[in-house]
């Protein structure tokens, strides 16, 4: 019997913070101690992920990886009326239980009846309330498990535990109606405790009735024994009158006296007189026994047929709660606070898609069963990872079943896919590589594979992960605390636009660079970002309902961090765009334009689309009507994709240049790389990269010349003159040489010069012996 300690996690979907959360190692290894017992070792999750991954590409068999989702089943654990014993059900639906539920019986208004009112009505009351206890008709409680499944998934909690699950990962619920399960629940509570203190309360009732029975019984010959045991002397005493009375008759009747006549008239007045007196005495006295053993029959029969109804009663429920007893696990639970609590099994959901058509695979929790089994010629993987017990495999089997068939299902897995794809996400993708890193060094995986599997990945464009939100707390009127939020820079200059994170809300500062909010009482964390500041964390805690102003300060970045950072973005988008193209060719070449109807790949190319300035939903329709649309995107001339993707990397090396170069030592440098450029093939080729928005594009400087902007430097015309000069003058001027060809003041050369060091379009070298020289990295023909 497991006895599991609890604490609330939050941040989670499906408002897990309302819930304890119970979540079991997705993978295992036994350990063998010397001298002691076995005990189960957690496998760290970049070496699970690795391996999941690497089945689902060993299992592809001619179909297409899609995505793989970490998912978790969500199970309550409910409490029940038996000794650390509880019921398990699942928030899923794919299990049911049919039981004969029950409502709880309150029998005290009946005992109260029985002890102070009619005793007939209350014996008719007590049939009623224990009449639904022998009923046969059941009730379908969805998500109940039983049998081996239940046992299965109890056992499963002698694991590796912790309280929380991962940011990439998904909960399966939440698709059929909570009511549902909601209803299942409590009626598998009410009818444990009502079958629980069902034969207790039949024991009062029949108890109740006896002592009644007897006592209304007793009662009524006790209180009609003084008038019958008057009704028997009167009777007695006229039965031997009349006796008498008879005697004398006969006596006189045979007697010669004169007054013989009137004397047997008398007489025989005197005996009726008796005779009709001892009648009524006799009639009397029989009715108020009659009326004592009618009431006592009555009685008795009421209760007798209680009693059976009763006893047959009591079978039911011995039967009933026999079988709910089965229904139960081993678990006790010790809650913290109110909340209930809730185990989250892990799976893993795989899914392969060919000429269009999805196929979902499970994979469930595993242990890790080490064999001394390696890698070998013919051997590229070996898979390790077995299903601990047939409890889980047959959640699994249900679980598949429902993934391949249910409609609603299907879509809320595609919609998954599209933000939680471990493929996809960069912090599952690092995981993978690391854990098939340590795959390799245990001789279970070889190097060509995990050169195939990033190979597989690079195909896959990166995703941001849906950002999972905390679920404000319902509280009381009062209790929350109004927060003034101050965003400055270091100077003390108010940062207007800029964004604050609490993951309960998102708001951003007005024009006084305030942000003005209402919280609950709470911890809080989060992040402010504005353009061209470093992120700002913060973490700070509501205790009481007072006002509170928080001032945050964030520091900005300088020209050439914005600089590098706008080149970095630049080149990534490009790459993540070549990756896009390349993976969607390969899919194009094996599926053609049925692409277009699977939605990981239907993503990729919005995605792509939608970077190249497309209205990708407009675009894809016409695709769909015209053939060939597609082809002409994915497929590119080589020799143009390569020229692309050099002069993008030149883009990263234009950091030291500020960002620009000149179109002549472009088309240098491109010639040193191997290529016989023409002027007017590269400059199409930059018009275009200008016109996807990879980079800012072709600018003419003073003097006829062209310059190539990988991203915007905004200068001014003073600035803009000053290139100019210097362009003419192979990129190296001196505050004197600018004041005589311009014609400027020193004042107004230095300020421009100023400007152009400050964005990191030109260097300035200083000397003792000479002038101060300030020369323009990007406009030096082919020097370095």
């Amino acid at each position: 019997m497991k006895s599991v300690p609890m604490t609330s996690t939050i941040g989670i979907t499906m408002d897990l913070e309302r819930w304890n959360l119970i979540v079991p190692a997705t993978t295992t290894r036994r350990l063998h101690l010397a001298g002691g017992q076995p005990m189960e070792q957690a496998v760290p999750e970049d070496y699970v992920l690795a391996g999941m991954v690497m089945r689902a590409v060993t299992q592809r068999n001619g179909r297409e990886l899609e995505f793989i989702l970490k998912c978790y089943l969500p199970v309550v654990i409910v409490q029940s009326p038996f000794t650390n014993r509880s019921f398990l059900v699942e928030l899923f639906g794919l299990t049911s239980e049919s039981l004969t539920c029950h409502k709880i019986i309150d029998a005290s208004s009946v005992i109260e009846n029985i002890n102070t009112g009619d005793l007939l009505e209350s014996l008719k009351q007590a049939r009623a309330l224990i009449s639904p206890l022998r009923s046969t008709s059941r009730t379908t409680l969805l998500g109940l498990m039983s049998g081996l499944m239940s046992r299965g998934v109890a056992h499963i909690l002698e694991r590796p535990l912790r309280n929380n699950i991962e940011n990439y990962a998904v909960s399966l619920s939440g698709l059929l109606g909570q009511k549902e399960f909601t209803k299942s629940i409590e009626l598998l509570r009410e009818t444990a405790d009502t079958l629980s203190s069902a034969e207790e309360t039949i024991t009062q009732l029949v108890d109740s009735i006896t002592d009644k029975v007897e006592t209304i019984v007793g009662n009524q010959e006790n209180s009609s024994a003084p008038i019958l045991s008057r009704l028997d002397l009167r009777i007695a005493s006229l039965e031997k009158q009349i006796v008498e009375l008879e005697s004398k008759l006969t006596r006189v009747s045979a007697s010669s006296s004169e007054k013989k006549k009137t004397r047997i008239t008398e007489l025989k007045k005197t005996i009726e007189s008796r005779q009709s007196a001892l009648q009524r005495d006799t009639s009397k006295r029989d009715g108020i026994l009659l009326d004592i053993r009618d009431t006592a029959r009555n009685l008795i029969v009421e209760r007798d047929g209680f009693f059976a109804e009763a006893q047959s009663a009591s079978k039911s429920i011995q039967a009933q709660f026999s079988a709910l007893t089965d229904l139960s696990v081993p678990i006790s639970i010790e809650n913290v606070g109110d909340k209930g609590t809730l185990i989250m099994l892990p799976f893993f959901l795989v899914g392969f898609s060919k000429k269009g058509q999805l196929r979902i695979d499970i994979y469930p929790l595993s242990q890790l069963v080490g064999n001394g089994e390696k890698v070998s010629r013919r051997r590229d993987f070996v898979d390790g990872f077995e299903t601990p017990t047939r409890a889980i495999s047959a959640v699994a089997s249900l679980l598949s079943e429902r993934a391949n068939n249910d409609v609603a299902l299907r879509k809320f897995i595609r919609d998954s896919s599209q933000h939680y794809n471990l493929l996809a996400v960069k912090e599952s993708r690092n995981s993978i590589l690391e854990g098939a890193e340590s795959l390799l060094g245990d001789g279970l995986v070889k190097q060509p594979f995990i050169a195939e599997l990033k190979g597989i990945l690079s195909g896959i464009p990166e995703t941001k992960m849906k950002r999972k939100k905390r679920r404000l707390a319902v509280v009381p009127d009062g209790s929350l605390c109004r927060v003034r939020f101050h965003i400055q820079d270091e100077a003390g200059r108010i940062v207007e636009n800029a964004l604050l994170d609490l993951g309960v809300l998102q708001a951003k500062s007005d024009s006084k660079g305030t942000i003005v909010v209402s919280l609950p009482l709470s911890n809080y964390d989060g992040v402010v970002s504005a353009p061209g500041y470093f992120e700002k964390t913060l973490e700070f805690t509501l205790t009481s309902t007072s006002d509170v102003a928080i001032p945050i300060i964030i520091n900005s970045l300088s020209h050439e961090d914005q600089l590098s950072v706008r080149l970095d973005e630049l080149v990534d988008r490009s790459r993540r765009l070549d990756m896009i193209r390349e993976r969607l060719g390969e899919v194009f070449d094996k599926q053609g334009s049925t692409l277009l109807g699977i939605p990981a790949y239907r993503t990729a190319l919005v995605e792509l689309l939608s970077e190249l300035g497309y209205e990708s939903e407009s675009w894809i329709a016409e695709a769909k009507k015209k053939s060939g649309m597609v082809k002409r995107l994915l497929k590119r001339d080589d020799r143009t994709d390569g020229l692309r993707r050099d002069i993008l990397r030149m883009a990263s090396d234009s950091k030291q240049f500020g960002g620009i170069m000149l179109f002549s030592e472009l088309l240098v440098r491109l010639d040193e790389s191997g290529w016989g450029t023409h002027p007017d093939e590269i400059e199409k080729i930059v018009e275009e990269m200008a016109k996807e928005g990879l980079i800012q594009g072709l600018s003419t400087i003073e003097g006829g010349a062209l310059m190539v902007e990988f991203v915007p430097v905004a200068l001014t015309d003073d600035p803009q003159q000053i290139l100019s000069l210097a362009a003419t003058n192979d990129g190296l001027i001196s505050i004197e040489n600018a004041v005589v060809t311009l014609g400027w003041t020193e004042e107004r050369v230095k300020n421009a010069l100023e400007l152009l060091v400050t964005n990191g379009v030109a260097k300035e070298q200083k000397s003792y012996s000479k002038s101060t020289q300030y020369w323009f990295p990007g406009l030096r023909s082919g020097k370095k």
